[in-house]
């Protein structure tokens, strides 16, 4: 497809180093103008009544950590989900990109001075640890004053629990790079590249926007999803490829088989229900 080959021309290099170093800075992928109608976006998030569930706080402190849900929150992130360089990226990584389905969009808020430590960990709550899943976190402040600390080729160890993590850590700590992204950078990382990030304790916020990707292929053998949810995901992929990436029509031929998903376009699907949960006895959930 034209759209396809103009976007696997730009920087090829992105899926060798990610295969082998478990994680890429895509730098300059957002315009200046598309960080701050994000961030303006984001900030409106937390002053609308109706968003206050999706607003998950700290009890210490009460301030925001995450956001759920960003979908919901403004046309501007169903918008950047189908980004030129989100699907340069996608197009570059994804076996099938035609089958994409987008899995995770959670907003992580990092607030000046106390801003919540996430400890060393891969990204397998829930995951498929069969497969090479991949998360974007689209960074909307620079990360100069608390950056995220990866371990190359961690990725390479396969899915570790608990115990192998920590062991991991204290054994390579000091191995562990960190990585600075400015307003606008793209981190791509395999969810079994292993990192971290410490508290924030700058003047200054991190906003950084994780989306992660599967294949129907992948969640349909190796996930705990249903086909519903499956496709109540997949529809919001298509929906927001047609209304603004129409030319990738080859990554959209499902559309007839979604319309019931379409319409009405389901923006909020949660993760768990009563039959799927965080598990926490399970020892690949590292939270």
């Amino acid at each position: 497809m034209k759209d396809k080959e103009i976007y696997m021309s730009r920087n090829p290099l992105i899926k060798s180093i990610v295969d082998e170093q478990g994680y890429y800075v895509l730098r300059g992928a957002l315009s200046p103008q598309e960080v701050e109608e994000l961030i303006q976006a984001t900030n409106n998030a937390f002053a609308i009544p109706e968003n206050e569930p999706d607003l998950l706080t700290l009890n210490q402190t009460g301030h925001v950590h995450k956001i759920l849900y960003m979908f919901s929150k403004g046309d501007i992130f169903l918008k950047t989900l189908v980004h030129p360089s989100v699907l340069k990226i996608l197009s570059l990584l994804s076996d099938e990109p035609e089958k994409i389905v987008p899995t995770w969009e959670d907003m992580l808020i990092k607030v000046p001075y106390k801003g919540v430590p996430v400890k060393v960990h891969q990204d397998l709550a829930l995951q498929s640890i069969r497969h090479n899943v991949f998360s974007l976190g689209i960074y909307l402040h620079s990360s100069h004053p608390n950056p995220v600390y990866y371990l190359p080729k961690s990725h390479k160890l396969g899915p570790l629990t608990k115990e192998e993590i920590y062991k991991v850590y204290e054994t390579q700590k000091e191995q562990f790079l960190p990585i600075y992204a400015e307003p606008g950078d793209i981190v791509v990382h395999n969810v079994k590249t292993v990192h971290y990030s410490e508290e924030n304790k700058s003047p200054d916020p991190r906003y950084t926007w994780y989306l992660e990707f599967r294949t129907l292929d992948q969640l349909r053998g190796d996930s705990p999803w249903d086909e519903d949810w499956i496709l109540s995901r997949r529809a919001i992929w298509v929906s927001a490829l047609k209304r603004y990436a129409p030319t990738m029509v080859d990554w959209m031929q499902d559309e007839d088989v979604l319309q019931p998903y379409l319409n009405p376009l389901k923006l909020k699907i949660s993760h768990t229900n009563e039959n799927i949960g965080y598990d926490q006895s399970n020892p690949y959930n590292h939270f």
